[in-house]
């Protein structure tokens, strides 16, 4: 009785495998499975996309001139996300030396019993969140938390009240493109340690998209409270004008200014784009003065603190991440060798620059001059008095003589090793091990029975 059932259910097996089979005569197939492995596209697009989302996330730019445009905006943003991309740990320095200014704000706003000022309003106030305007000025300026104490101190404008959470309200943080991006982050370095596991071969490619991952976390963190992509400025009016400010002030005020006529309680120096690059006969920061903005590029004055400790450890760490590639399979020995020797170059002048840096910030923060005062308390009002001139402030402030000679071949060196890593990991892509477009098999980690 069965038998002709069978037959029928033998003959449409055949029929279905037949069509399976037949792969060039009617074009059509039926269930195909998933190919295994990956191809050079969905790795290229994979850290592509993974840099871009990091990158574009992280940068807390301070905030624009009242007057500029979007694309303005836009294109300075668009620099410092290649900067970011090319130099990450000097961005990360960036974050680190406001973080420090914020902190410090607080410190210096608390002493005056203003209890509710936080590290958002440190941020805010630096990044040019609050703008003055006085009757005799045509139109308002930026003024840094600093300066924002003095004028408050001084009755010239009220303690502007508002709150950490109002202040808070003007970022355009947006929840679902950081839930997005730590989503695309995190499969991406689930991914490298599944290869790491299973003992696959990842590319240069990877594992440079892997250090800046690490790098723009960290950055990112620096940047927590600092407000994002605010556009417009809070104004602070006083009735006082500006010209009996600078009066009152006395002799600190009588030079001309460079940047904003508070410049005799703090002038923004050092930056790159007001004071490096005129002397370079680069193209300069913002021609208006009193400056319509401030500059993004104050170099970082971060002290001796855990945060130098910490952004010590962070640069260190990102470039000898590098390291990790000293053994790969590269498509020809001479990339190899130097692969090895641009790892060793990025740690290398990464230290020189530390030490540098560290150096010239116990200058300018007068540490070395405390600790000879205490060494040689005799000599003490000697070096006192020196330090005190205004001409000799100037030169602390500004960048010496010795630290342009020694930086000079230390940037040249850096951007040479970092400039062949960039273009090593695409031209790598040209020749790689079979086992590199092999996936992870996660069915090992998944509990069945």
């Amino acid at each position: 009785m069965l038998q002709p059932y069978a037959a029928l259910l033998l003959f449409l097996l055949r029929t279905v495998a037949g069509n399976n089979n037949s792969t060039s005569g009617n074009g059509k197939k039926g269930w195909v499975s998933q190919p295994d492995g990956r191809g050079t596209f969905d790795i290229l697009f994979s850290c592509l996309f993974t840099v871009f989302l990091c990158v574009w996330v992280c940068l807390h730019l301070n905030v624009p001139a009242r007057h500029e445009t979007y694309w303005q905006q836009f294109r300075r943003k668009c620099r410092w996300a290649i900067q970011a991309i090319m130099a990450p740990e000097f961005v990360l320095g960036f974050a680190t030396g406001q973080k420090v200014e914020a902190k410090r704000s607080v410190d210096m706003f608390r002493e005056r019993n203003y209890r509710n000022w936080t590290i958002r309003h440190g941020f805010y106030a630096n990044m040019g969140g609050f703008h003055l305007e006085t009757p005799d000025l045509t139109r308002s300026f930026p003024i840094n938390a600093n300066q924002l104490l003095y004028l408050v101190s001084k009755k010239y404008i009220e303690y502007p009240t508002f709150s950490a959470e109002e202040v808070w309200d003007k970022s355009k943080a947006d929840g679902f493109q950081k839930l997005f991006t730590c989503i695309q982050v995190g499969w991406f370095i689930v991914q490298c340690l599944g290869r790491a596991v299973q003992k696959l071969p990842v590319t240069t490619l990877e594992l440079s998209t892997l250090c800046f991952v690490f790098c723009t976390l960290v950055m990112y963190y620096q940047w927590a409270n600092k407000p994002l992509d605010v556009e417009s400025p809070t104004i602070l009016r006083s009735t006082t004008t500006m010209a009996d400010i600078l009066i009152q002030a006395g002799d600190d005020a009588v030079a001309p200014y460079r940047h904003t006529p508070l410049d005799f309680i703090d002038d923004q120096s050092p930056s790159w784009l007001t004071e490096v690059q005129p002397h370079l006969r680069f193209r300069r920061g913002p021609p208006e003065r009193p400056l319509p903005r401030f500059t993004n590029d104050r170099f970082p004055v971060i002290g001796a603190s855990l945060e130098a400790i910490f952004m010590l450890f962070v640069s260190m760490t990102y470039c000898s991440l590098h390291f990790i590639a000293w053994n790969f399979e590269f498509p020809t020995h001479i990339e190899l060798v130097l692969w090895r020797a641009s790892s060793i170059t990025l740690v290398s002048t990464a230290t020189v620059f530390w030490v540098c840096e560290t150096y010239q910030d116990g200058v300018r923060l007068r540490r070395w001059e405390r600790w000879y005062r205490r060494l040689f308390p005799n000599r003490a009002e000697k070096v006192y008095r020196k330090r005190s001139s205004k001409e000799v402030k100037e030169k602390v402030m500004f960048i010496p003589v010795w630290e342009v000679a020694v930086m000079t071949p230390v940037t040249i060196f850096y951007s040479l090793a970092r400039s062949y890593i960039v273009i090593e990991i695409f031209l790598s892509q040209r020749s790689q091990p079979s086992g590199v477009f092999d996936t992870v098999d996660w069915s090992k980690y998944m509990p069945h029975f």
